[in-house]
């Protein structure tokens, strides 16, 4: 717990401030190669002081060009930093109605090229996936949740269409980001971080030119065979 306040007192409060005054103090944004840059180093450091060890596999099986769409196993908040801090290549997210809410960092998420998604809004998220499967295809990379928000025991839930949707408009491939140990750290209901490891590990590309149940299968099982076979 101590380590929990001390990282909401030494990084958390003052980084909310900062995005509250973000017209006298502009904020860094993952969109950006100099802007993720910024933003690993800091979150690296909150991670270090919440005694998270993040260990980085397989980052040379991302391709160092063309847009890309990454799909991560949603299993914690705190992979909002681990994320950050492990992804090779500046990126945009589509975040929901909850991180939209969330003061001060919702508006720096929509100010800085992020895309909101509104799941009970169908003519809003089909718009916004859209919009974002034509940034992918131009070359940007996207980091979304294919199952859309955190499970409560750690395993993965059922993944949802919209994530597919977008990779197979953007004609791109994806990579997979398997998070493994995160629910372990800070799990679904919980404001206590637990200090230990926390691994990423990069996938071989997964191309989207097939439909959509295949797609959806060969995403899952890629996700449960990395963390069985990088297992902590």
């Amino acid at each position: 717990m101590a380590r929990s306040l001390a990282a909401i007192v030494t990084d958390i409060v003052p980084y909310l401030a900062k995005l509250a005054i973000v017209s006298v103090w502009p904020q860094p944004s993952t969109t950006t190669a100099e802007g993720l840059r910024r933003v690993s180093a800091s979150f690296s450091r909150t991670l270090h002081r919440l005694g998270i060890e993040v260990e980085v596999l397989e980052c040379s099986r991302v391709p160092s060009e063309g847009g890309i769409v990454f799909m991560w196993n949603q299993e914690s908040h705190l992979e909002h930093l681990v994320l950050a801090a492990a992804i090779p290549r500046p990126f945009f997210s589509l975040y929901n109605n909850e991180v939209a809410r969330v003061p001060f960092y919702g508006a720096h998420m929509r100010r800085t090229g992020h895309a909101h998604v509104d799941r009970n809004d169908e003519t809003q998220w089909r718009a916004s996936i859209e919009s974002a499967a034509a940034r992918v295809h131009a070359g940007e990379c996207v980091l979304v949740s294919p199952e859309g928000t955190r499970s409560r025991d750690g395993n993965l839930l059922p993944m949802k269409r919209g994530a597919f949707i977008l990779a197979k408009r953007a004609m791109r491939p994806i990579v997979c980001v398997t998070v493994i140990g995160s629910h372990a750290r800070m799990p679904r209901g919980s404001a206590i971080v637990r200090g230990g490891p926390i691994r990423v590990v990069f996938s071989q590309a997964i191309s989207s030119d097939a439909d959509d149940d295949r797609l959806r299968t060969r995403v899952r099982d890629t996700f449960i065979r990395i963390k069985a076979e990088y297992a902590l």
